[in-house]
This record gives C-alpha cells, structure tokens and sequence, in this order.
C-alpha cells in the first residue's frame, strides 16, 4: 500500500523499463511501439504511450478495486482519444472535467455503468453510444491464416522448410496457439504456391 492506503503500482511496475504495446491491424506485420515508463502509473503510462508513439492526443483513466484478501474486486477504466479537428474549446472542456471528475474506481464502486462513467466524464448530452459489445478477449489467428503466412514464404522457402524440417510449427504471440503442419501439408502448401 502507498501513502494514500491504495494499491502501490508505481512500486509493482517500476519506473525503469519499457511499455510496448503490439497490435494486429490486419496487415502481414505486427504493429510495435514502445516508451519508458514515465511513472510506473498505468493511466499515465499508456497516455504517455498514445501521445509519444501513436501521436493520438489521448487520456486513459484507470481504477482497482480490491478485497481485503488483495484480490481483485472490480477493475475499469477509460481511453479518450482527440479525433482530428478538435477545436480548443472541445479541448478546453475535456480537460477541465477530467481534472474534476470522481476517481474511476469511486465511480465502479458507486455502481456506475460505463454509460454512466462517460456521461460523467464527456458532460450530459454530449455522449452518443454507437454499438456495444462485450469485451473479450479474441485472437484473428487461425489455421487458414497460418497456412496463408506460409504459402506467402514461396515455394523455395516451404521446400527449404520441408528438407531441413519435415514439418512446420508456428506459435501464435497472442493467444499462445500452436499450429502444427506436417510434411505432407507443407507440400500442399508448397502446390498452391504454382497456381
């Protein structure tokens, strides 16, 4: 616990290290950015992390709750992004509220939807809910999706991989998903490659 009788993060994180954040965008590639860790605060890590490296005029606001036993209660949290165009005003008005607004976690403790949490911090009327969904965790890895990575290797690398190997196995990042191809898949893979 720190000073203020709540979870120390800033001691758990540290300040000496770095915050990458990995995200697939659908292209071949991963997209990586990374910075130091400015506080060892993860609200103001990731604010720091949008600005810096995704160049996003961003706010994250996040908050724990937790049992006396230190485990985990309720946990939520905010991501504000400045869409381009912004005006000063807009700025000006976010900006205040946010200095203003009741801590995250006081607002999951009182029960408040995240509805409720963004009318809170964006001002009444000015929230306009597009979709919800609920959130998950899912990884767009799949077998095909692998197969595709391999044919895209070409034919002289798959019968690189077919000689040395006999097989192939990819291992996704995400998810922790192992996919295994066998040498007699690889060399159907290697036959789409001539079409």
């Amino acid at each position: 616990m720190n000073e203020q009788g709540k979870l120390d993060v800033r001691r758990a994180v540290g300040t000496d290290g770095l915050l990458t954040v990995v995200k697939d965008i659908g292209l071949r590639d991963y997209f990586s950015g990374q910075v130091p860790l400015v506080s060892g605060e993860l609200g103001e890590d990731f604010t720091y992390y949008f600005v810096t490296s995704e160049q996003v005029p961003s706010s994250v606001g996040v908050g724990v709750l937790v049992n006396p036993d230190n485990s985990i209660l309720a946990a939520g949290g905010f991501i504000i992004q400045l869409m381009p165009g912004t005006s000063e005003d807009t700025i000006s008005k976010i900006e205040k509220r946010l200095s203003t607004i009741t801590p995250v976690s006081k607002m999951i403790q009182s029960g408040m939807t995240p509805e409720e949490i963004l009318t809170e911090i964006l001002g009444e009327g000015n929230v306009n809910i597009l979709e919800k969904m609920d959130v998950q965790f899912s990884c767009q890895c799949s077998r095909e999706r692998i197969a595709n990575a391999l044919i895209s290797l070409g034919q002289a690398e798959i019968r690189d991989i077919i000689e040395t190997e006999g097989q192939a196995e990819a291992h996704c990042h995400f998810c922790n998903q192992t996919y295994q191809f066998s040498k007699e898949e690889l060399e159907e893979l290697e036959a789409e490659t001539k079409k």
